[in-house]
């Protein structure tokens, strides 16, 4: 072959080499290695929120990338997972969520399949739920709620953010468990619901103990118990619900990170291990003592876990209680 044709052909060879390698390549390149997404499926301001954007400032500080929280509301949660669940499967866009994922999942509102289609990264954390009323309510202690509801079935109202909303949930919950039947009275959202508590058109709502405690300490309104294991400083004089007389009863909401099917095992266990150090950390603490929450972290086994048996626990309820879905 003439020597003018031979270098040519090599140096095509040779372009074509390096564009097939080249994605390769790309894809080597150490995690991260640009900006990553931490979708939040709720409104800016809430607890949820706050605690994501807590994550995303110490993460981008670990990781050396930045971590930039978007807020995509809307459909109870699931606009925001869904974005996630279709994303590549790169680290590269993560789902701040709460109880509510798998509330949805339960009532069968999801449009992806709630345990298979993400991969579980770590839980972050509990929050307890605080049963509140107005001040002026003829209910001073829950045991006053529970009989008040056991002598007029159904006519106990209780208000929430709407159906399949954690407060929702727990509330309905708490009925199974004290045995009562109330009347669900759904809102667009808990600061509605609280409006109405508060002018005497619902006996009932709950709150998480950032929003009640203030409220709380300047007689606003009065909280008949709190979810955990023990009293909050913040509220030192309101009992916890067994205190209160109901044991068996735990109202909470958990808030995790979770991502994409498919991410590989090597970015999961970084994103796992990183994000388990911000846990601990005096920052996130303080955020969490705000809130009244307990921090959770662990392996994403145990998210995963927590996930399934919430769904289980959630059918269950909706099943038993005949919650209506519209």
């Amino acid at each position: 072959m003439p020597r003018g044709l031979l270098l040519p052909s090599l140096l095509v060879v040779t372009l074509g080499c390096v564009l097939v390698l080249a994605p390769s390549a790309w894809s080597q390149q150490p995690y991260p290695s640009r900006p990553i997404r931490l979708i939040v499926p709720f409104s800016p301001g809430g607890g949820g929120d706050v605690m994501a954007r807590t994550v995303a400032l110490k993460l981008t500080e670990r990781m050396g990338k930045s971590v930039v929280v978007e807020n995509r509301a809307g459909a109870s949660g699931n606009i925001g997972a869904e974005i996630v669940v279709n994303s590549a499967p790169d680290g590269y866009t993560l789902l701040s969520t709460s109880s509510t994922y798998g509330i949805q999942a339960s009532l069968g509102k999801t449009p992806f399949d709630p345990l298979n289609d993400v991969t579980p990264i770590v839980a972050l954390a509990r929050a307890p739920a605080v049963f509140i009323v107005a001040p002026n309510s003829p209910f001073k202690t829950l045991r006053d709620l529970i009989n008040a509801a056991k002598r007029y079935p159904g006519q106990v109202t209780f208000g929430t953010a709407g159906i399949g909303a954690i407060a929702h949930m727990n509330m309905e919950q708490f009925a199974s468990v004290a045995g009562i039947q109330m009347s669900h009275v759904p809102y667009k959202g808990s600061s509605q619901a609280l409006t109405d508590m508060l002018g005497g058109h619902i006996a009932v709502t709950t709150a998480n103990p950032t929003v009640a405690a203030p409220m709380v300490k300047n007689g606003r309104i009065r909280a008949l118990a709190v979810g955990g294991s023990h009293r909050l400083p913040s509220m030192p004089d309101v009992p916890t619900y067994p205190e209160a007389g109901l044991p068996g009863f735990d109202p909470y909401d958990w808030k995790a990170i979770l991502g994409p099917k498919g991410i590989s095992q090597e970015i999961v266990s970084r994103l796992n291990t990183e994000i388990n150090a911000i846990v601990k950390d005096k920052d996130f603490a303080a955020v969490l003592e705000a809130d009244g929450s307990t921090a959770l972290g662990g392996p994403p086994s145990q998210l995963a876990v927590l996930i399934k048996s919430d769904i289980e626990r959630w059918r269950k309820l909706i099943r038993d209680r005949k919650i209506k879905v519209e």
